[in-house]
C-alpha cells in the first residue's frame, strides 16, 4: 500500500518535471515593447541619417556627437543578461518554493 503510494508520488513529479513552463504574460509585454521601441528607434536613425545638419561652419575641431555602434552593443548585451538573469532567477524561485526540491528534504 505504501508503495502504490510511493509511485505515485514519483509519477507525479516525473509528470509536472516534463511540463515545460510558460513566460508570464508581463514578460512578453515587455519584451515587445523594448522590441517595437527599439525597431523603432533603428529605423529613425536609419532615416535620419543618425547627424543634424549644421547650419554653421565649424571654427575648430569637431567630436563625433554620439557614442556610436559599440556603445549601442554593450547596453544591449548587457539588459539582455540582466533580463535574463532575473528571469531565470524568478522561473528558478517559483519552480522550488511549493514544487519538489532535493533541498527542501532533510
Amino acid at each position: 500500500m505504501a508503495e502504490d503510494q510511493r509511485e505515485r508520488e514519483i509519477q507525479a513529479v516525473l509528470a509536472s518535471s516534463r511540463q515545460r513552463p510558460s513566460a508570464p504574460r508581463w514578460l512578453w509585454i515587455a519584451a515587445l515593447v523594448i522590441g517595437v521601441g527599439c525597431a523603432t528607434a533603428f529605423v529613425v536613425v536609419l532615416v535620419r541619417g543618425g547627424g543634424v545638419p549644421s547650419t554653421t561652419t565649424p571654427t575648430g575641431p569637431t567630436s563625433a556627437g554620439g557614442s556610436g555602434l559599440p556603445t549601442g552593443l554593450v547596453l544591449g548585451v548587457g539588459l539582455g543578461i540582466a533580463i535574463g538573469w532575473f528571469a531565470a532567477r524568478r522561473d528558478q524561485s517559483s519552480r522550488t518554493a511549493g514544487g519538489h526540491s532535493s533541498r527542501n528534504s532533510p
